[in-house]
């Protein structure tokens, strides 16, 4: 709720009041206010000028400026009335007329009237003072100075001085008017006001202990995670460390991969079955030979080749061919050599784009193309992140990627960079002559493409006269490195894609091999085709003789120099010789045709295979590599966040609320010190609770969902679904997921993983490991008097901010009322407001306690004061023969002269 406290005084003591005020307010203890000087501020009603105190610093502001720019729910109006001798006191018609004001400008605000008389014993009133004014809050600051409720208390002595003055009232005034920063303490907004001109008593009590110092030093012994990973606590069992790294990290890499295999690699169409050579029967036989004779008769030899072979011809392979081999040579020299157009070698970067050239040149046709979307790969990065915070606590997040066992314990790996390797562990060992020419000037430890291919280049300038020292030895400083981080997961996982980019560019190349092959089918086609055209030519000269011989016999016949019968048989044996020899020569003839028929069938179902295995083959080689730029780009965001799972400790930062001198007992400020053994120890057992397996969920995931916060525009999708950031495209695409984790490995992003962990921390001190706290603050320095001393926790708080019987309980000093009203109980305490707050593990403590209203008749404000001189001193009681003797044990030679007789009294009895 806003709220607006507005402070309205005269010059003179009430300066004190103000410039204390300001002070505590520069310490950082106070809430903003506004303080309204009556001969400065007041210029009419209408023009209301008011000095705002924030932070210490001071501006002149319009009362109506502020009420008009800001909302307000409750406006505290506190007016200063000093009852001190000589002191001139705000007139009735300005307290009046600026309440009205705040009551017309603040709209729908509640007000609350609040009159503050300050006085000491034994001083004069004003005569224009007003002790009270009805509908107002009418409270009489106690001239007393206490350590806490229901302790004793010291009687303050008469002063006009308006810095003692502003001392001791300052705390009290800031504790009735709500001031106190990070508290909600303001007792008399839901008080009713007493009627009339009753006033009452009032005082306020205020602690702050600082822990920022304990805070630092045992927030840095919980959450450094410099050395070691921790080891989490299994409420099943111990877990231990990982012995056999690479065991581990190889283990969890391929059961990522056998998990997530049919994503990246499709499926292939198995090579027909050789059902070997056929049977041709005795009718079937007769059946094509007769269908030949026709076609060879009718001088169309090539329409029984048609039919015999069903149109199997090298044209579709011709198709192919021609489509993947004249269509962009370039790419085909990337996938199946491995070389640009300039006779270099490639990165494996540009297989990514001379597939997808590929996979277009072999769609059939526009009619029946599509637009390729890419693969979903959401899960696996999901599973990849999984098992990389398995291997660090242990965690169960993924089915498949279970934690690694250890006979019946849970393990987890020692070193971060064994998991997934950082920035701090990149190859920049890189001579400047060897950067120039080979372009690379580091390599990232997770890169195993990259690094191979700088290894390649290496070796080709081993055998440069000029470089070939230098690389030799960049090439050694490089295998060394190698060695530390062969082991780890990122570097596993990431070798698996690269064999499997390597093998599909390995049967992209052994496809198109065999898809070349079957241009020579076209040729073998072209000589069948000519010697069947060639039996056909014999079939119609042997065909030609026989009816000749045929007709000759007839004709002879016909002339009767053949009988009949002698027809008859030169008929049957020339059809007998004619279709003998014709078959005879149609069979031998015809072997080598169903020989190629078959070959052709046999090559016709092994094109179609290798043809859809090929487009598989240029899809999983798109879809693998598309796979590794994320796999890079993921592995960079996992390196950091593992190197410091909960960022870097905050630097430790003094108190600003540091005050060596000025406050009274009522207020204190204390610094807690604990022993380093002590902080030590509470740091171990709030380790044990932290540190569970799966404790890296919560910080991981709060980085993730952060993502979209870090990458301007790219990432408006990510922060209404962060899950979005798993389907982008990884290095060198441009992508949220790229430019993230870019920034991640440069150290733009501040992990606050931190903050997540020690909130929990402060959640567990706060519920079931609230002791510990205590062991922390048991003791308490305290500064005062520019001297420090060393103070228990129940001394230093003094039952400040304690509810119950002691914020309501007590007496107040007595020095204020008439005989009648003490001896009748008027001076105690009716009521109470206590509160306390805890920041981190510090407390602020307030109370406020407050009397029966009294009336005017009750209080004597020109009362001679029974205070002693010294402000630091507890109460004595004084007896009636003390200023006889001039002080305790005092002697003196002469009769002492008694005090005027008063009843003794304790507070609550008479006697």
């Amino acid at each position: 709720m806003s709220v607006l406290t507005v402070f309205l005084a005269s010059n003179g003591p009430s300066d004190g009041v103000r410039d204390v005020l300001t002070d505590l307010s520069a310490a950082g203890l106070l809430d903003p206010f506004l303080w309204i000087d009556e001969d400065e501020g007041l210029s009419g009603v209408s023009g209301v000028h008011a000095l705002s105190v924030d932070g210490g610093e001071t501006a002149k502001v319009a009362l109506q400026d502020i009420l008009a720019s800001r909302r307000v729910a409750r406006v505290r109006l506190c007016v200063l009335v000093p009852f001190i001798e000589g002191a001139q006191t705000v007139r009735v018609e300005s307290e009046r007329a600026v309440a009205d004001m705040l009551v017309s400008n603040s709209g729908s605000a509640q007000l609350v009237r609040i009159r503050m008389i300050l006085t000491r014993g034994g001083l004069q009133v004003p005569d224009s003072a007003a002790p009270a004014l009805a509908g107002w809050h009418n409270l009489l600051i106690a001239p007393e100075d206490s350590n806490g409720p229901g302790m004793g208390h010291v009687s303050l002595s008469p002063t006009t001085d308006p810095i003692v003055i502003g001392r001791s009232a300052a705390p009290v005034v800031a504790g009735i008017a709500g001031l106190w920063a990070h508290v909600e303490h303001a007792p008399f907004d839901d008080i009713h006001i007493v009627p009339g001109d009753a006033i009452r008593l009032v005082r306020s009590f205020y602690r702050r202990l600082e822990t920022s110092g304990a805070e630092h030093d045992l927030r840095e012994r919980v959450l450094d995670i410099g050395g070691p990973l921790p080891l989490p606590l299994d409420a099943g069992g111990s877990v231990v460390y990982v012995e056999d790294v690479p065991l581990a990290t190889g283990t969890m890499a391929q059961n990522l991969w056998a998990k997530h295999r049919g994503t990246l690699v499709g499926v292939r169409v198995p090579k027909p079955a050789d059902v070997g050579s056929q049977a041709i029967g005795l009718w079937r036989a007769l059946v094509m030979f007769f269908s030949f004779m026709g076609s060879a008769l009718r001088n169309a030899p090539m329409a029984f080749y048609n039919r015999v072979s069903k149109g199997i011809s090298g044209a579709v392979a011709s198709t192919v061919n021609s489509a993947v081999f004249g269509s962009d040579s370039s790419a085909y020299t990337i996938v199946v050599n491995g070389v640009g157009p300039d006779g270099r070698s490639v990165k494996w970067s540009d297989f990514s784009e001379a597939s997808h050239q590929m996979m277009t040149a072999l769609d059939p046709g526009t009619e029946s193309r599509h637009h390729s979307a890419a693969t979903d790969l959401s899960r696996l990065w999901n599973d990849y992140c999984a098992g990389a915070l398995t291997l660090a606590d242990a965690g169960e997040r993924s089915q498949g990627l279970t934690p690694i066992q250890v006979g019946a314990n849970r393990a987890v790996i020692r070193t971060a960079g064994d998991i997934v390797p950082g920035r701090d562990q990149r190859f920049t060992d890189v001579p400047g002559i060897i950067a120039a020419s080979t372009g690379v000037s580091s390599l990232d430890a997770h890169d195993v493409l990259a690094i191979s291919e700088f290894r390649s280049q290496l070796r080709e300038l081993e055998q440069d006269q000029v470089l070939g020292l230098e690389a030799r030895r960049t090439a050694s400083t490089v295998d060394t490195w190698g060695q530390t981080i062969r082991r780890s997961y990122g570097f596993a996982f990431g070798q698996i894609l690269a064999g499997g980019i390597h093998a599909a560019r390995t049967e992209v190349s052994g496809l198109l091999s065999r898809l070349r092959a079957h241009t020579g089918f076209e040729d073998q086609s072209e000589g069948i085709r000519m010697r069947q055209r060639s039996l056909a030519r014999w079939a119609q000269v042997i065909t030609f003789v026989t009816v000749l011989i045929l007709g000759t016999a007839g004709y002879a016949t016909y002339r009767e120099a053949l009988v009949w019968w002698h027809l008859v048989l030169i008929v049957l044996v020339t059809l007998l010789v004619w279709f003998s020899s014709l078959f005879i020569l149609f069979n031998r003839s015809q072997q080598e045709l169903f020989q190629m028929i078959n070959r052709h069938r046999r090559a016709a179902g092994e094109l179609e295979a290798d043809q859809a295995n090929l487009r598989t083959a240029l899809r999983d080689l798109d879809r693998l590599s598309a796979a590794y730029r994320q796999h890079v780009s993921w592995s960079a965001a996992l390196g950091s966040f593992l190197s410091e799972p909960l960022g870097r400790a905050p630097a430790r930062s003094g108190s600003t609320r540091q005050i060596d001198w000025g406050l009274p007992r009522s207020a204190g400020i204390g610094s807690a010190r604990p022993a380093q053994a002590r902080i030590v120890e509470v740091a171990e057992r709030l380790r044990s609770e932290l540190f569970t397996v799966g404790w890296m969920t919560s910080p991981w995931d709060g980085l993730t969902r952060s993502a979209g916060d870090h990458v301007g525009a790219l990432g408006l999708d990510i922060r209404q679904n962060p899950e979005l950031l798993y389907t982008k495209q990884g290095t060198g695409s441009g992508s949220a997921l790229d430019v993230w984790s870019d920034k991640l490995a440069a150290g733009d992003i501040v992990l606050d993983g931190a903050d997540v962990v020690w909130e929990r921390a402060l959640e567990e001190l706060a519920g079931p490991k609230a002791s510990l706290i205590r062991d922390l603050v048991s003791s308490i320095e305290v500064h005062d008097e520019g001297q420090s001393t060393m103070q228990s926790i129940d001394g230093f708080m003094a039952g400040v901010g304690v509810s119950g019987e002691l914020a309501e309980g007590g007496y107040f000093d007595r020095t204020m009322l008439t005989d009648l009203a003490s001896t009748s109980g008027r001076a105690a305490v009716c009521g109470g407001r206590a509160n306390q707050v805890r920041l981190g593990l510090g407390l602020i403590a307030v109370t406020t306690q407050f009397s029966e209203g009294l009336s005017r008749e009750e209080l004597e404000f020109g009362k001679p004061s029974t205070a002693v001189d010294d402000d630091y001193s507890y109460e004595i009681p004084v007896s009636p023969d003390s200023e006889a003797l001039d002080g305790f044990g005092r002697s003196s030679m002469e009769s002492p002269v008694s005090d005027p007789f008063r009843a003794p009294s304790i507070d609550g009895m008479n006697f």
